[in-house]
């Protein structure tokens, strides 16, 4: 029987579809695989779907202000990385924003017909407990964790198909992808990168991944239209509103597939002018795309060049601080 180069499924699961994608290896049922990402993406769904009455998040949610709520560690997990980031970066990733995410339409209510009374974040409006599961809500706040649970889950999805003996695979869920190991031919797992135009998908280059996660941010894909106006999903903490500004998205490289997507998040939050600074800074592989007097401008920090000249091993491979790309 000859082995076919790949093994490839594709469904729906966390508000999104799914892939995986995966070099077959002797003796490993290729359905089995499958099953073993989709029972790891299934069990963050019900973890932490806002859109379940009974998941661990909502539950939470639904609590009285005060009380202690038992939740799976991985919830914990996903919330204590989210306080992680959140204090890296000045609450630009803020997971209380559920409230005015639903408000606006974005969550399990329906879309208003107006602009909703929304205000600023209470970003400290939780604890987690110091040596059990559980998490208290010390505000009257809505926890959302769709900012981290969909690169959560990609990583659950990632090691259960690798402790199988899996190699070579690359796994998508919802926009959110980590590869590892190379195509059967011996080339890398490559992702395309969308430019943040809505209403097309046209790519604007590709990043080669192994063993590495990548993530993107922007307001040009889940959209509503509230009061006659356009608006993107991504909540601004400090308004309680659509985040508006000339920062149109952020791509950021990271071993980790939950803090690839929570940064993201972060530094689209940030804007513009921070969100380069800041991934300088901090030496984070990130890819800007911003709005330009005729088009788009991409920048690129110095650790996502780094990667892309060592994944296409060629030391002199260059790019200006920003690159034009008219619309």
């Amino acid at each position: 029987m000859i082995q076919q180069p790949y093994h490839s499924h594709a469904g729906n699961i966390m508000g999104g579809p799914w892939k995986l994608r995966h070099v077959p290896v002797s003796g490993i049922d290729p359905e089995r695989v499958v099953a073993a990402a989709l029972g790891a993406l299934t069990l963050v769904d019900r973890q932490m779907s806002t859109y379940r009455h009974d998941s661990d998040l909502m539950r939470l949610n639904a609590a009285p202000v005060g009380d202690w709520v038992t939740v799976s560690p991985d919830v914990v997990s996903v919330i204590a990385e989210a306080q992680r980031i959140a204090e890296m970066t000045a609450n630009a990733l803020d997971i209380c924003v559920g409230s005015a995410v639903n408000a606006w339409g974005f969550g399990p209510c329906p879309v208003p017909r107006t602009a909703p009374a929304t205000g600023p974040s209470k970003p400290q409006g939780f604890a987690l407990h110091p040596t059990r599961p559980a998490v208290l809500k010390s505000d009257d706040v809505t926890l959302d964790l769709c900012a981290l649970a969909k690169g959560f889950a990609v990583d659950k999805a990632a090691a259960a198909v690798a402790a199988l003996g899996v190699e070579s695979f690359m796994i998508e869920a919802a926009g959110e992808i980590y590869a590892q190991g190379r195509r059967a031919d011996g080339s890398h797992w490559a992702v395309g990168l969308e430019l943040p135009i809505p209403d097309k998908h046209l790519l604007g280059g590709a990043v080669p991944l192994d063993r590495m996660a990548v993530a993107t941010s922007g307001n040009y894909r889940n959209l509503r239209h509230v009061g006659g106006k356009r608006v993107g999903h991504t909540i601004d903490p400090a308004t309680g509103a659509p985040l508006e500004g000339d920062l149109l998205s952020v791509t950021i490289l990271h071993p980790c597939c939950m803090t690839a997507d929570a940064l993201a998040t972060a530094l689209f939050v940030m804007g513009a002018s921070a969100a380069p600074t800041f991934a300088q800074l901090h030496n984070l592989a990130a890819r800007f795309v911003t709005k330009a007097e005729d088009g788009m401008l991409e920048i690129s920090s110095e650790a996502f060049m780094d990667h892309m000249r060592i994944a296409v091993n060629d030391p002199e491979l260059k790019s200006p601080a920003s690159c034009q790309m008219p619309l």
